[in-house]
């Protein structure tokens, strides 16, 4: 990130980029940055951009080819549409021989799960095809990977104080235990707790609890904690919270299956001498969360965590095959285990 704003502001910008992540927010204020430094807010004649599958290859060939309308430069971006796992060559060896007044601009947003976030580049590119080795040989690749809690917290203070708002540190723990680290969520929630207390000079932990929605995989970690904590009655509150908001039985099990396999993960990587840094890197846990996770998980043992993935499996099964509810199905599920 920093070799592109010092490539902004020593007018030293490259012709190419591909920008590659988890963290679309940073992905989008960044791709923003390129495009308004090269062709400005509002120039739609010198701007093309392509969303979501490969285009027509040689309409973009066409396109670039063009010169630009009265302006120094001309910029193509290419969103999420997969090219870099494609075999075909064409574009790439085009952009050996990319005209000096044309710009591309690569984005690649990660939108798996989280559990998965540690082999994104996989995901999203394929680095024997020829088009990612000449986007590395004659730009830059930039990698958007998730932002830790001190830079988050960093960069809520300043939003909040650039509002003229201070926000309590227990209101801030809440607001990042309601949303997680997903930065483009933080910042919707983080606005609507500007306009909400704009008149004032604080937030408080009431604010967060009051304006925020929480992230539902929240919940469904509090649901794992209450079964670790043989708390039936809170786990089948937080179910029946979640079914009062429409949320589907069916989506609900799979996650707290996620959530089970999660823990395992963790549990397993503790027992192999893992510290928390490894635990973060190999489960894809925020290092915000993973001392919540290490404490759960550490409540139960290798064989019922396995017990639990294998229950939902086959709760779900039984759901498909209609033997039975899915309200019923995850109920006795939460029972028998939080028993």
């Amino acid at each position: 990130m920093k070799s592109i704003d010092s490539d902004i502001k020593n007018n030293k910008i490259k012709n190419i980029y591909l920008l590659m992540g988890v963290e679309p927010y940073l992905m989008y204020q960044y791709r923003d940055k390129l495009v308004h430094a090269l062709v400005g807010k509002d120039d739609e004649i010198n701007y093309k951009k392509y969303t979501g599958e490969v285009p027509d290859i040689n309409a973009v060939i066409e396109y670039a080819d063009t010169v630009p309308f009265f302006a120094e430069r001309k910029v193509i971006v290419f969103e999420d549409t997969g090219m870099f796992k494609s075999s075909d060559d064409r574009l790439a060896s085009y952009l050996e021989n990319l005209p000096e007044t044309t710009y591309v601009i690569f984005v690649e947003c990660f939108k798996g799960e989280k559990s998965e976030e540690r082999k994104y580049d996989k995901a999203l590119v394929d680095k024997r095809y020829k088009l990612f080795k000449t986007v590395q040989k004659l730009g830059r690749v930039i990698e958007f990977k998730r932002t830790d809690e001190t830079v988050l917290v960093k960069w809520l203070l300043k939003k909040f104080s650039d509002s003229g708002l201070n926000i309590t540190r227990r209101a801030m723990d809440t607001l990042l235990e309601y949303v997680g680290d997903d930065m483009m969520r933080l910042n919707n929630e983080a606005e609507k707790l500007i306009c909400y207390r704009l008149s004032h000079k604080s937030i408080d932990e009431d604010d967060v609890k009051e304006i925020c929605v929480k992230n539902i995989d929240n919940d469904i970690f509090e649901m794992v904690s209450a079964i670790a904590a043989k708390n039936k009655r809170k786990a089948l509150k937080l179910y029946y919270d979640l079914t009062a908001l429409k949320e589907s039985p069916m989506k609900i099990l799979s996650l707290i299956a996620r959530e089970f396999n999660l823990m395992l993960k963790v549990k397993g990587t503790k027992a192999e001498g893992g510290s928390k840094e490894d635990i973060v890197k190999i489960c894809g846990i925020n290092p915000y969360f993973a001392g919540r996770y290490i404490s759960v998980s550490s409540r139960f043992t290798h064989e019922y965590l396995k017990a639990a993935v294998t229950d939902c499996v086959e709760t779900e099964a039984l759901f498909k095959q209609g033997r039975i509810n899915d309200v019923i199905g995850v109920e006795m599920l939460l029972i028998k285990y939080a028993s």
